[in-house]
């Protein structure tokens, strides 16, 4: 059997890292419905596991493959798309500057116009196709984020991810991809230089919310 390393990434997903239950041979990994993990006498969780919400067995399936898939340090699921988003914002501080898509998938921008400013971050929207406009408008020591989707949501608008990453490393801000429509079969953007990838799983990941 040949290594992970050798198979392409349709193959990777396909075969799920190859995993297999250890006890009961089974090929593909079962769901884990329980919300809460067996606490030992001496008050610790030996098995890892405390809260469903931080994580569990079924997540940790799913968070080894996207994470092996994109080529990335480490993976985390959360309960939707938006979810995750947010969390990317929530890392920043107010007064802290963004750079995000003119045009973009609508409920983030709401989101971000009615909480994101509202809370203290400066959000500036801007062509993620310009390079000339992104450049300018970039505030050296105080921009710390530009987020771009590619292809982006509704017009499939390509932007130049290692470009935008090179731009947002030479202010010290970070990029973050949401890379949804593209799947890691088409891109990868932590090789071309971006800091985070974000997908929105039940688009094309895993087929139009049957996820």
């Amino acid at each position: 059997m040949t290594s992970d390393e050798n198979w392409s990434r349709r193959s990777q997903a396909a075969r799920a890292l190859g995993w297999v239950d250890q006890s009961t041979r089974a090929v593909t990994p079962p769901i884990h419905p329980a919300s809460t993990f067996l606490r030992d006498p001496d008050n610790q969780y030996s098995s890892g596991y405390s809260y469903a919400r931080d994580t569990n067995p079924t997540y940790d399936q799913a968070e080894a493959l996207l994470c092996e898939l994109e080529g990335g340090a480490a993976a985390m699921l959360f309960a939707s798309g938006m979810a995750a988003a947010g969390a990317v914002f929530l890392n920043l501080a107010p007064g802290d500057h963004v750079l995000a898509p003119r045009v973009m998938y609508w409920g983030l921008r709401k989101w971000l116009m009615d909480f994101a400013v509202p809370w203290g971050l400066v959000v500036d929207f801007i062509d993620m196709g310009d390079l000339v406009a992104i450049k300018a408008a970039l505030r050296p020591g105080q921009s710390r984020l530009i987020w771009i989707e590619t292809p982006a949501n509704p017009l499939w608008g390509i932007s130049d991810i290692a470009a935008i990453a090179a731009l947002a490393h030479g202010v010290g801000a970070r990029l973050a991809v949401d890379s949804t429509v593209a799947t890691p079969v088409l891109s990868q953007p932590l090789i071309l230089g971006a800091d985070v990838v974000m997908h929105s799983a039940t688009k094309y990941l895993n087929g139009h919310s049957d996820m």
